[in-house]
């Protein structure tokens, strides 16, 4: 993928912004303000610094992918990792087993993620919606088409619109784009949103700038989420950053020093 460098003009973003009237900017945001929203040359930068290689493990087990989608929620992959391993010890890494279990059974197994609770209703919601919908077979339901299977996930309790993406784009390779907290800051300081944006709406941003590829948009998410991870973090470390050319933090950042 191309970057077009020539978006990135010496004009803040936020003096941009100022001359837009707060009612229209979000109607003309496709044909003005997405100009800054170098999507492609951003994909570009991460992925000189990053990579991506078997960034979600075992991604050949859907199911799996599933469990970790709904146990990394407000927690780390280390965390989810553990009670992951947890469950495949006790057997019930499966959707008939946990399907089968107490929910006093696997709460003390996933308790490392937090929320264990919630978590545990939510895996047993989500297997016994499996068996009774589809007979068990998880394969029927990833062969729905995309905005049939959303919908399907979205009805399970403690499944919500960034955990369905994530199952959508991992565990059944369809073009979703994953917006999460990470996607967020990083788009916010570098001034291509103002921070009150729908899911939805910086979802649409990615979808319409890049090719609708699963494999893409799971690159480009595990990116973001390294990204996250090493320089963008609640307390960045902009020293180093990749995207520091690119940033309006890191632009006021300098100018406060100055």
């Amino acid at each position: 993928m191309q970057s077009d460098l020539s978006l990135h003009s010496n004009d803040s973003p936020l003096q941009y912004k100022a001359s837009i009237d707060r009612s229209l900017w979000r109607g003309i945001l496709p044909d003005m303000w997405r100009e800054r929203m170098d999507l492609t040359g951003l994909f570009d930068i991460l992925a000189q610094s990053y990579s991506v290689r078997d960034w979600w493990p075992r991604r050949d087990d859907p199911f799996e992918v599933i469990v970790g989608a709904i146990l990394i929620q407000r927690t780390t992959w280390a965390n989810a990792a553990r009670a992951i391993e947890a469950l495949r010890d006790e057997g019930l890494l499966t959707s008939e087993a946990i399907h089968a279990a107490d929910g006093s059974r696997l709460e003390p197994l996933i308790r490392p993620t937090g929320f264990y609770r919630a978590k545990a209703a939510t895996l047993k919601g989500f297997c016994s919606m499996l068996t009774q919908d589809y007979e068990g077979e998880l394969s029927v339901l990833l062969q729905l088409p995309l905005p049939a299977q959303r919908v399907v996930l979205l009805s399970n309790r403690g499944i919500g619109d960034e955990t369905a993406d994530a199952i959508l784009v991992y565990a059944a390779g369809k073009p979703s784009f994953v917006v999460d907290a990470f996607t967020r800051r990083l788009l916010l300081r570098l001034g291509w949103i103002e921070g009150d944006e729908s899911y939805v709406e910086i979802q649409r941003a990615f979808t319409e700038a890049l090719p609708a590829d699963a494999n893409t948009f799971a690159s480009y998410h595990a990116l973001l989420v390294q990204h996250g991870q090493t320089h963008c973090r609640v307390r960045p470390r902009c020293v180093g950053c990749p995207t520091a050319s690119l940033c309006d933090f890191v632009t006021v950042q300098r100018k406060d020093v100055q």
